[in-house]
């Protein structure tokens, strides 16, 4: 009987760490020399200006084509992930040095857990998890191979449907432009992963809570309690600073798949190729994974966070006053559940929101669907 290999969670930790490889999005360690910090920095400001040069003719071909309403909607296939890859990146620029904190302070933690940590985070997380997230992970790769044989299935010279103020079908700009386009599309990949990447933080996150209840349980004295006390403010800290990192990631995911799967599903409803259909399906459903792989860990930080409270009620708190009164104190910071507010008036994730998510998607689609019939049927 064949017995299936278990992942650990410092290969989950590589696993991500690889995805994300192409576009050097892991942190640098912070003894990095300058030359290859301004290395990594120069790279990203490349790869904005790839993203613009590919969104650039789309947006013409827009411009030359306002009268075609399926043209409008083929050109904007691939503009906003292509927008998405920009908003990752300067959010990266932007908060590198907390991103690198939360990142390094995770794989310190990974690096110095004892073994029956590692077995509780195993069963109750990595087993649980990691399937789905390595899902994920081949699923957006498949996606650009989607991209990249577009042109051999259907009816186009490249990946996107996009117009040049050129002749780009002559040799070699013809293949230039092929190539140009393969490039932005594995960035975007690329991009689709960090959604994994800021999971794991998530996760792992949740898993410190867990084995902080788990320690509070095996308290038995004012002193192990006290040094309880200790871990779970020094945690909230972080905490705090792992959800702050992961808010613009997660907004920015958030907006580009929802309209990208409304211009998916409009797709769908226009007289197109079965090729073109499937494609945007597949597509559809790589944008909805995105915004789940929040949702989840979200959900689950916020009941993990808030057990630590129950947990500390069930101790014997009776048995002394000194006990009491710090007890009260780790109640009162764990009657308020951490959760991930989004920016811009978006409301916490959890799975309550990703439920009104899908609902306010297919509300969109709708309305945008009567509009694309009313407007092909002249009225």
């Amino acid at each position: 009987m064949c017995v299936r290999k278990r992942v650990t969670l410092k290969q989950v930790i590589s696993i991500v760490k690889l995805s994300v490889l192409f576009i050097w999005f892991w942190p640098l360690p912070q003894s990095s020399s300058k030359w290859k910090v301004l290395s990594m920095k120069l790279y990203q400001y490349s790869s904005i200006l790839f993203a613009i040069t590919v969104m650039a003719p789309m947006l013409y071909s827009v411009m030359n084509n306002l009268d075609d309403s399926n043209h409008i909607i083929k050109s904007l296939f691939a503009l906003f992930p292509c927008c998405h890859v920009i908003w990752n990146i300067l959010c990266h620029i932007v908060i590198y040095q907390q991103l690198q904190f939360v990142t390094f302070e995770m794989e310190r933690f990974c690096a110095l857990i004892k073994s029956h940590e590692e077995a509780c985070i195993q069963r109750e997380y990595v087993d649980k998890c990691a399937h789905f997230y390595g899902f994920c992970i081949v699923v957006f790769y498949m996606s650009l191979f989607a991209l990249i044989l577009g042109p051999v299935v259907l009816d186009q010279p490249f990946p996107v449907t996009a117009e040049f103020p050129f002749d780009a079908s002559r040799q070699p700009l013809r293949i230039i432009t092929y190539l140009h386009q393969v490039v932005v599309g594995l960035q975007i990949a690329a991009h689709l992963c960090v959604n994994a990447y800021m999971a794991l933080l998530l996760w792992v996150t949740s898993a410190r809570f867990r084995l902080l209840t788990e320690e509070i349980r095996a308290a038995t004295n004012i002193y192990d309690f006290i040094k309880c006390i200790k871990k779970h403010q020094q945690l909230l800290q972080y905490t705090g600073k792992v959800v702050f990192t992961v808010r613009p990631f997660a907004l920015g995911t958030i907006m580009s798949s929802t309209i990208s799967v409304i211009i998916f599903g409009l797709l769908l409803i226009t007289r197109g190729p079965v090729v073109l259909k499937i494609q945007c399906l597949f597509l559809a459903s790589c944008a909805l994974l995105e915004v789940f792989m929040y949702a989840w860990p979200a959900e689950h930080l916020i009941q993990i966070s808030s057990d630590i409270a129950q947990t500390t009620f069930e101790m014997k708190w009776y048995e002394s006053e000194h006990f009491r009164k710090n007890l009260q104190m780790i109640i009162i910071r764990s009657q308020k559940p951490i959760r991930i507010v989004l920016p811009c008036g978006f409301s916490s994730l959890s799975f309550r929101y990703y439920a009104s998510y899908l609902s306010t998607i297919f509300s969109y689609f709708t309305t945008m669907r009567i509009m694309f019939e009313k407007q092909k049927d002249g009225v």
